[in-house]
């Protein structure tokens, strides 16, 4: 009798891609704060892109499916406004219109 060879499972999600965790994009937000010292939003903006980037880079290399059944698996967080202001002392962020 020969035997089944173990099928290896999707690989285990790392808690940096499956959740925003912005003090690991706090270079993104300084560097945009450099350019524009009282731009909170964007500057939110900057590190939500750079967190979604990452994240679909990961994914991608790893072969892990962000939609299964026409669902997203992790969603998509809110850019980290609060953490911008609380961090770098920026003020209340202005909406683009």
């Amino acid at each position: 009798m020969s035997r089944r060879r173990a099928v290896p499972g999707p690989p285990t999600v790392p808690e940096y891609v499956s959740e925003l965790q912005p003090d690991r994009y706090r270079d993104a937000a300084a560097g945009y704060l450099e350019r524009h010292p009282d731009d909170t939003f964007w500057a939110a903006m900057a590190v939500w892109r750079a967190f979604l980037v990452e994240r679909q880079t990961w994914l991608r290399s790893h072969g892990v499916p962000r939609r299964v059944d026409g669902r997203d698996r992790f969603g998509t967080p809110l850019p980290p406004v609060a953490w911008v202001q609380e961090t770098f002392g920026t003020p209340q962020a202005r909406w683009p219109s």
